[in-house]
């Protein structure tokens, strides 16, 4: 379960940048089930303000689920990153969604995967993304902050790891 603090505090473990330019809320404001009934325990929710999405840590990137709709994000050590993007259905992966890098290949931190439509997308109901911490046995807690985040710059998450290294 994320831990919500008032101000994120990076000295409390590892951060993880954020993959995303936008307001940080709990995943529990999104209107789709099976986000806001709160099964995803280590899941966050950014409005997106921006159209560019970067990779939060230097790994492998895969894309997947309706027309690249979701990206995961794997370091070396196992952790993993996944951000579903929720758009419209009305609105085709083509439209709106313009990947940068192959499913399948190494990223570094910071290098942009995916470029959407914002204007487009603003158009539709929904410009979100919903970013999940999958689970690992060294991740001891993990912490978050409802606050503006701009893209590779601010925090999104911070993991506390047990007496294992990551």
């Amino acid at each position: 379960m994320i831990q919500w603090l008032p101000y994120l505090d990076a000295t409390l473990g590892l951060a993880i940048k954020s993959p995303a330019t936008g307001q940080i809320k709990s995943v529990t404001t999104h209107s789709d089930l099976l986000y806001n009934a709160n099964v995803l325990p280590q899941a966050l929710c950014i409005d997106l303000q921006h159209g560019t999405l970067v990779s939060p840590f230097s790994g492998h990137f895969t894309n997947s689920l309706h027309g690249g709709r979701r990206l995961t994000f794997k370091h070396k050590s196992g952790l993993t990153l996944q951000i579903d993007l929720m758009v419209s259905q009305n609105i085709s992966p083509g439209m709106a969604i313009k990947q940068l890098v192959g499913s399948g290949q190494a990223v570094q931190q910071g290098q942009t995967v995916l470029r959407l439509d914002l204007q487009l997308l603003q158009n539709s109901d929904e410009c979100k993304a919903v970013l999940s911490i999958l689970p690992h046995p060294a991740i001891a807690a993990v912490y978050s902050s409802e606050y503006f985040v701009e893209a590779s710059n601010d925090n999104a998450f911070v993991i506390q790891l047990k007496n294992t290294k990551i």
